[in-house]
């Protein structure tokens, strides 16, 4: 009897643990990401938003070699998106429905459920 309880716990612990197929700890996050379509070689700002006159969120970055070619703007996710980039040639600003894809990193039946979308835009010049 002490062997079936016992056969029984490393069964539901290896379950728990992912192991067996159970629910990992593997985190994600909901939200827009934003990437240039070339590297850029000078400071650069990211400034996105869904209207004009509502909140503008803004990546920017001194030095592209450590920031690299995009931002993610974590918890932003209008229908609609103005994306505007600023470098040293000038500004570029472009209009997108972005289309946001459903992930579960942890399995089907394991939270969480995280929705991203990806848009790539020219640098100005």
């Amino acid at each position: 009897m002490r062997r079936r309880l016992f056969a029984a716990g490393v069964a539901l612990l290896a379950g728990c643990n992912g192991i067996t197929g159970g629910c990992t700890l593997i985190g994600c996050a909901n939200g827009l990401i934003v990437n240039l379509a070339q590297a850029p070689t000078s400071a650069y700002r990211i400034e996105v938003f869904a209207i004009e006159s509502g909140p503008h969120f803004i990546f920017e970055c001194a030095n592209p070699a450590q920031c690299g070619p995009g931002a993610a703007f974590n918890d932003f996710m209008p229908e609609a998106v103005t994306i505007r980039v600023t470098t040293s040639a000038g500004t570029r600003e472009e209009t997108v429905h972005p289309t946001y894809d459903v992930s579960q990193p942890n399995g089907p039946n394991c939270g969480p459920e995280c929705r991203q979308a990806q848009g790539t835009v020219a640098l100005p010049g």
